[in-house]
């Protein structure tokens, strides 16, 4: 993480060629290789994975070997989303001790990291919920765990700055109920009014094959810390959405996605903006629809909006060059890879990238895409 005095690194398998087990432990075994000076804390393994019965079993192992391997706590999200260059990458996060004192508070499903700097803490975990195929109730298990797990670290529910909602079948339906809208409005009820005053997190909301919830979130707790929403004029924010974009007509219940666009972060010298998932969509209208390439361009133009000189401009402060930091790309049908990769490349060069497949909120979206700005 940045504002840890660290950063990300992705890991591959050395064969993409073997089976899923030896494409995952080639990935483990190449962690001890990147710990030069930092250390790592947490990993996110991004695996093809064919049902719960296989997630449940995977997520088992791997947490056992990373136990033998490493030999201390770390949090672990295992999101069941295919790599479109082999069938598991790990997305590996690292910080600096020597600036940072890290307490694991707890472990498993539901773990939970506390850095601390001086008066600064910085709270980061996971919550999963995968005890039943309704995603309403999963979704409120994650939550009731979200919450207690806030109170039990003493932080507020508006500290978070950043959320990750990955869903199960996102775009499914529980009997007249589509799923993320009912994720939206359990999302809803919890937060309530806590973030009025300081605008909702950056999030992304993207589907998973299998695992029911998984939430991971970054909370901060600290009086040097200035953070704000910043919108995209393009776009209208998608708390702000009206009635007609929200699926499901007999739907009883429909609240709009709580988060924003993206959320400035600054922590003495360290600005930064994280960037949620963004689409092609201008307005709140989807725009180039069926058109892989269009919808890329676009997505891109909009993540270009929130840091431009005018939106810079408006922050409080001197932000600094921009200087893009890495890039989550989701693909919704592995078809359109390699027109969507190509487009990318246009845009970002050599920026570290991960192209990931995973359904999107929309029917009628086919990429989304998240990252990071660093302004130095």
């Amino acid at each position: 993480m940045y504002f840890l005095n660290g950063d990300r690194t992705y890991i591959k398998p050395e064969n993409v060629c073997s089976d899923l087990s030896l494409q995952l432990q080639s990935c483990i075994e190449q962690l001890e290789k990147i710990n030069s000076g930092k250390r790592i804390f947490k990993l996110n393994f991004f695996v093809d994975t064919k049902s719960n019965s296989e997630y449940d079993k995977l997520l088992k192992d791997v947490r056992a070997q990373v136990r033998e391997l490493i030999g201390s706590d770390m949090l672990i999200s295992f999101i069941s989303q295919a790599p479109l260059s082999c069938k598991v990458i790990v997305e590996a996060y690292y910080y600096d001790p020597e600036s940072w004192d890290c307490q694991m508070l707890s472990e498993g499903e539901n773990g939970t990291a506390l850095f601390r700097n001086g008066t600064t803490e910085i709270l980061l975990g996971t919550v999963h919920a995968n005890q039943n195929s309704d995603c309403k109730l999963n979704a409120e298990k994650a939550f009731d765990e979200l919450v207690e797990t806030f109170e039990e670290a003493q932080f507020p529910l508006n500290t978070i700055v950043r959320q990750w909602n990955y869903l199960e079948d996102i775009l499914g339906f529980d009997g007249d109920e589509q799923r993320y809208q009912e994720f939206n409005n359990v999302r809803s009820g919890v937060y309530g009014n806590v973030f009025e005053q300081t605008g909702y997190p950056a999030a992304t909301g993207i589907g998973m094959s299998h695992g029911g919830v998984l939430i991971e979130y970054v909370a901060v707790k600290s009086k040097v810390v200035y953070t704000q929403p910043v919108d995209n004029p393009d776009q209208v924010s998608a708390h702000n959405y009206s009635e007609k974009v929200l699926v499901g007509e007999e739907c009883l219940l429909k609240t709009t996605p709580k988060f924003e666009r993206a959320r400035y972060l600054k922590y003495r010298d360290k600005k930064m903006i994280f960037i949620s998932g963004t689409a092609s969509i201008i307005g709140e209208q989807t725009v180039g629809i069926g058109d892989a390439a269009r919808q890329t361009e676009v997505t891109i133009q909009n993540m270009q909006r929130l840091f431009s000189e005018k939106v810079l401009a408006a922050l409080p402060d001197e932000a600094g060059n921009p200087k893009f930091g890495h890039a989550r790309v989701y693909v919704k049908k592995r078809e359109d890879y390699a027109e969507i990769c190509k487009v990318v490349k246009q845009d970002f060069g050599s920026l570290p990238v991960v192209y990931i497949l995973a359904d999107i909120c929309r029917n009628d979206l086919l990429v989304e895409i998240e990252g990071k700005v660093i302004l130095e």
